[in-house]
């Protein structure tokens, strides 16, 4: 088991990864979006209730699985249809490094504000999308602990399904580009790398 205060950490780095993702690639308008302060760093986040919710009852299964140590990967996909991806956005989470070092999080914070900065920085030359694209999360994780979610009540009102495989999505185009890694968040395991279909 992750401790709680591990995995509350993580998980707020990741919603805020998230939400700032969705500010700056402009899936939804910016009017939806307020600057907020996070851990000292000026952020946009969504005050927009059908996709709080979204993101909420997402978070909550991840805090779940981060918990017990069964999520491996949280990816945000901005697509036309289901088939055709246009972007691919992954969390990666490793083991959690000793935050002895660390007591104020006052390094996390450094490298936190450095990662959202990058993300920016290097999402800033990709062409604007389309108005007809969506985002979706999935959550990378183990098929028995997807049963174990599935069967947990506290998430009936959010079922999860489990998507189909990899192989079967169309990409746009004959050329896919990686960025490798897209950015990282070191002090707590968190590794973000994009791939880009044009």
């Amino acid at each position: 088991m992750l401790p709680e205060s591990c995995a509350d950490i993580l998980l707020e780095a990741i919603e805020v990864l998230v939400n700032h993702l969705l500010y700056v690639r402009g899936v939804y308008p910016p009017q939806i979006f307020k600057k907020r302060r996070v851990f000292n760093t000026p952020v946009f986040v969504s005050i927009y209730p059908p996709l709080n919710n979204y993101l909420t009852n997402i978070l909550n299964a991840a805090q779940e699985l981060l918990r017990r140590q069964e999520l491996q990967c949280l990816e945000v996909i901005i697509y036309r249809d289901d088939m055709e991806h246009m972007e691919s956005y992954r969390c990666e989470l490793e083991s959690l490094p000793n935050g002895q070092d660390d007591q104020y999080l006052l390094l996390y914070e450094q490298q936190l504000r450095a990662a959202l900065y990058k993300l920016s920085e290097r999402l800033k030359p990709l062409p604007k999308l389309t108005e007809d694209a969506k985002f979706k999360v999935h959550l990378h994780t183990t098929q028995s602990a997807f049963i174990q979610l599935n069967n947990n009540a506290q998430h009936q009102e959010f079922p999860w399904l489990q998507a189909t495989a990899a192989s079967n999505v169309q990409t746009r185009g004959p050329r896919q580009y990686n960025l490798l890694p897209l950015t990282a968040v070191d002090k707590v395991g968190l590794k973000m790398q994009a791939h880009i279909f044009t």
